[in-house]
């Protein structure tokens, strides 16, 4: 998923009305920002494997259920509800619940509920009544993504969100995930099954208190409602940032409670949104097969493969091309996946690279059909009669080479016959092992947290967003401008269209304008900045104001 390109990072542009993970809700924020209330839906709906803990279950959470019972695809859904005297959940919704897990479901669809009453201890004098968090977690098995929700909502969010309600949606690290796993599996076996017994829940109303008790507490919160006015404190909220400023009785602004020191910087904050839809990615060497020019250990042609004169060293070293020069080449075309990586990632340092999530289907869907074609030319290659009979066909030619080499290092005419069939031993075996293995690496996938980018930290933790900045901006109007860009997707399973909308992780206005002329002049202003010395902070300011489309050098038609 791209970052919301609505919003400007400096906070002056629209609010997104589906802001990006992570996030805090309702926080500060008016209600209206969101396009949907409780805005977690759509993030969890995206999970085929569901489990919460649920806090006063009504109509809401039963439409919940149903919906996700009802979206296409495998899913397995578990949850427990938590009760508690005289809470908003009643024999209704429990049954309409029950009646749910009964139902038929489609194919591929589960659904178990469960019951978890709470205890009210009370040590005469006051009650102590704990309701644990609403908890939701959506695991998506096809993509290893996980989101969780967790926070004090009632009803899933529908119920009222008094003052001081926090509620927190993120994606979880695999420990943490692993620790959720751990904990709910104990609570939803010890909760109780939905029974005919379990179903009534005694139908309780809150106890009431005395008039007197009611009027000493009203004017408690009239009292505590004045306090900060009454000291001439005025707290002021941006309704786009979620930024407070304060002032005191003359007007000075108040130092924030953690002194700026956790504050992202604004740029940092889109950064955090983008690592955290993305994946750094390596290439697995030990799933692909051996290079097919094969070694031939110098000792075998009677020399040494290293010596040493004083503080120099020679190393020799020798190989065998068996196959045709254009399979060789084919071959090796399916081994390497280095351009490929270049063009689908972005650069977070030498050798390490990070790929959007939305360029994940494209990469596994290449990498696939470039084996499955390596595997074609090399059984193309070697025919019905496979490997020994290849090599029986090209034996006279292997010895010719061999024995020329021989005679050229002045060891005599011929290979002597042991080291020859040592040779073709080797062959034979790296041919084999090439049949039975893959011809193209798979990757591996971790994810990846950016580097601390709080504000005053050191700019040299900027270097990695300066890279991947650069090379987003360098890519994305290269494929509108260069005349030889096109030429990479020749013969690829992916098209430059559908490379640009899925690595186009900033949102870059050029992919909105498509301005040639524009695009030539910011690749020119890129170039300056790459060039320039100075903070990498600002130099990413650059950046982003060339992705914005706001850059002040070049003018805006």
């Amino acid at each position: 998923m791209s970052y919301d390109g609505s919003t400007d990072y400096s906070g002056h542009g629209q609010v997104p009305l589906r802001p990006p993970l992570p996030f805090i809700w309702p926080g500060c924020f008016h209600r209206s920002r969101y396009a949907e209330n409780p805005p977690f839906k759509p993030w969890l709906s995206q999970g085929d494997l569901i489990s919460g803990l649920i806090v006063g279950a009504c109509w809401e959470t039963i439409r919940w259920v149903e919906t996700l019972i009802k979206t296409p695809g495998k899913r397995r859904i578990c949850l427990v509800v938590v009760l508690y005297p005289a809470g908003p959940t009643r024999e209704e919704h429990l049954r309409a619940l029950d009646l749910l897990q009964r139902a038929n479901a489609p194919d591929g669809v589960t659904l178990e509920v469960r019951l978890f009453p709470m205890v009210n201890p009370s040590d005469g004098e006051s009650e102590r009544l704990t309701i644990p968090p609403t908890v939701i977690q959506a695991h998506n098995t096809q993509t290893s993504q996980t989101v969780l929700s967790i926070g004090s909502v009632g009803d899933l969010g529908y119920a009222p969100a008094p003052p001081g309600s926090v509620n927190f949606l993120f994606q979880p690290e695999d420990a943490l995930r692993n620790e959720w796993r751990l904990w709910f599996e104990c609570t939803f076996r010890t909760a109780a099954k939905l029974t005919e017994v379990s179903l009534a829940i005694p139908r309780l109303v809150p106890a009431k208190g005395s008039p007197e008790g009611a009027s000493l507490w009203d004017e408690y919160l009239r009292a505590c409602s004045v306090i900060n006015l009454g000291e001439g404190e005025l707290a002021q909220i941006d309704p786009e940032t979620g930024e407070t400023t304060t002032t005191d009785s003359e007007g000075a602004l108040l130092c924030p409670w953690d002194s700026g020191l956790t504050e992202l910087d604004p740029l940092a904050q889109v950064l955090q949104q983008v690592y955290a839809n993305g994946w750094l990615v390596t290439v697995a060497e030990t799933t692909r097969t051996k290079p097919l020019a094969i070694p031939v250990k110098a000792t075998l042609l009677g020399q040494k493969s290293e010596r040493n004169v004083g503080a120099v060293t020679q190393k020799q070293s020798f190989s065998l091309q068996v196959l045709d020069d254009q399979v060789n080449k084919d071959i090796e075309k399916r081994r390497k996946v280095h351009e490929l990586l270049e063009l689908l990632t972005l650069p977070l340092g030498n050798g390490i690279r990070w790929l959007p999530s939305s360029a994940r289907p494209l990469l596994d869907r290449e990498l696939e059909i470039m084996d499955e074609d390596g595997r074609k030319i090399l059984r193309n290659a070697f025919g019905d009669a496979g490997v020994g009979e290849y090599i029986a066909r090209r034996a006279d030619a292997i010895r010719k080479d061999l024995n020329g080499m021989y005679k050229e290092l002045g060891k005599g005419d011929a290979v002597p016959d042991d080291m020859m069939r040592a040779i073709f031993g080797e062959i034979e075996s790296r041919l084999e092992q090439a049949l039975s293995s893959r011809i193209t690496p798979k990757v591996i996938y971790n994810r990846v947290s950016p580097p601390d980018l709080t504000v005053g930290v050191a700019d040299e933790n900027w270097d990695q967003p300066f890279g991947m900045l650069s090379s987003s901006v360098r890519k994305l109007r290269m494929s509108l401008t260069d005349y030889y860009f096109p030429r990479q997707f020749s013969g690829r399973s992916f098209s430059m269209e559908d490379f640009q909308a899925a690595t186009d992780v900033f949102s870059d206005k050029i992919l909105v304008d498509r301005d040639e002329v524009r695009a030539k002049a910011e690749l020119e202003v890129l170039s300056i900045i790459l060039g320039q010395s100075g903070a990498t902070r600002g130099k990413c300011a650059g950046l982003w104001s060339i992705i914005k489309g706001t850059h002040e050098s070049i003018p805006i038609r």
